[in-house]
């Protein structure tokens, strides 16, 4: 199996590590802190190189066990070789900033509206998340949980994982109100949670990439949203550096 090194630093930008398997398009590795599509997160992308080659790696994904690196380029590297790898830096921290907004839009929709998440997409320059029960997501609604939001993240929590055994994450989720039903449909041969704690005020289940403080978020601006199911919104947002003007139904 290979190491996930991304899930206890999620700021590692390089890495060393041995190539155990080579196919037409696609390397494994014994370790690697690229991210694989899942989640809800798109996947890493950067390059692999040794003394002699480099290779542009456009997708990462966990296939049959198999975490694997995704190249158009033509692969030369020895069956056991050893390899560094460097992650598009750029997208990677956009991802980690998008993705940890996200939790706390969430929370926020869970706690002042009775809303839960019920599917995501994280990628850098616009990302969209999922809530039910939501019919509407009108402008006033809209500006609300925007200037919400952009409340607790300048309050600048610290964001920390944790490992926990099943049954410990499983209480902790229950008393953080965090919906645990999805946990308890993970198969029973999981023995481990990844925790995400934000602050004081969020806890979920996550194996996505975050930032370590909210304070790197910047402001969110929530943008439309779509009707996708009885009782279901899609609602859309972007991130920013510096404060902004909410621009309704701009993107």
């Amino acid at each position: 199996m290979t190491d996930l090194l991304y899930m206890r630093n999620n700021y590692l930008r390089d890495f060393d590590a041995k190539v155990i398997r080579i196919d037409e398009d696609f390397v494994v590795l014994d370790r690697t802190a690229f991210y694989p599509l899942g989640g809800g997160q798109t996947s890493d992308k950067g390059f692999l190189n040794d003394e002699a080659s480099r290779i542009a790696i456009h997708e990462v994904r966990k296939v049959e066990g198999e975490i694997r690196h995704f190249t158009s380029d033509h692969i030369t590297f020895a069956s056991v070789a050893n390899v560094h790898g460097e992650l598009d830096w750029a997208h990677r921290y956009e991802c980690m900033r998008f993705h940890t907004a996200q939790h706390v839009l969430s929370r926020y929709l869970q706690l002042n509206y009775g809303v839960e998440t019920v599917g995501n997409i994280i990628t850098p320059g616009k990302s969209r998340a999922d809530y039910a029960p939501l019919d509407d997501f009108g402008n006033e609604m809209k500006a609300e949980v925007e200037a919400g939001v952009n409340a607790l993240l300048t309050q600048n929590l610290e964001v920390e994982t944790r490992f926990m055994e099943r049954k410990e994450a499983i209480k902790f989720l229950k008393d953080k109100d965090y919906q645990t039903r999805y946990l308890e449909m993970v198969p029973e041969s999981v023995r481990e949670f990844r925790v995400l704690i934000v602050g004081d005020y969020d806890a979920s289940s996550c194996a996505g990439t975050h930032v370590s403080n909210t304070s790197e978020v910047g402001t969110i601006a929530i943008g439309k949203s779509t009707n996708v199911g009885a009782g279901k919104r899609r609602i859309y947002f972007r991130l920013w550096d510096e404060p902004h003007q909410l621009a309704a139904n701009s993107f």
